[in-house]
């Protein structure tokens, strides 16, 4: 399946959740490990760590838009010349959907040196994530409009 593709479903997903689901619980405990691992690649990000989050954090399925350590760590060079300093994280939400898999959502900023953001000031991304016997892994990532509002409870019964 394309990324494209993937992203679309995603999206699909996303407004059936919104729709079906008018007040729908925030994330429940099940999901504070995913949040924990989500928040430790923000504070990696920021430390333009690829090594760490290629080893730690990343186990990415094929078609993938990164494809390797290099890449992140270009991907790094790349922001930094734009002016990039660090991130600053404002939420991150997770819900499992599987006992294995689960979906995560962070809203960010991309700021300077001095505090200043990177426009757009706010962002967002989605992630699918599964767990591996080493823990929990990013597989994937999506794309995320800063207007989309998921909220969601796990939907296993560990």
């Amino acid at each position: 399946m394309t990324f494209r593709l993937r992203a679309i479903l995603f999206a699909a997903l996303c407004v059936t959740l919104a729709a079906g689901h008018p007040s729908a619980a925030r994330a429940d405990a099940r999901g504070r490990p995913v949040e924990a691992l989500m928040a430790e690649y923000t504070r990696l990000w920021s430390a333009k760590d690829a090594h760490a989050i290629w080893t730690r954090i990343y186990r990415l399925d094929p078609g993938q838009p990164v494809k390797s350590e290099a890449d992140l760590a270009a991907g790094f060079d790349k922001l930094v010349a734009s002016g990039y300093d660090h991130s600053e994280l404002q939420s991150a939400h997770a819900c499992l959907l599987t006992p294995t898999f689960a979906l995560a959502v962070l809203r960010f900023s991309r700021l300077r040196a001095d505090g200043t953001p990177l426009p757009p000031r706010d962002r967002a991304s989605a992630y699918l994530l599964r767990q591996f016997e080493d823990g929990w892994r990013v597989t994937q990532l999506l794309p995320l409009n800063t207007s989309a509002r998921l909220d969601c409870a796990s939907t296993t019964d560990r």
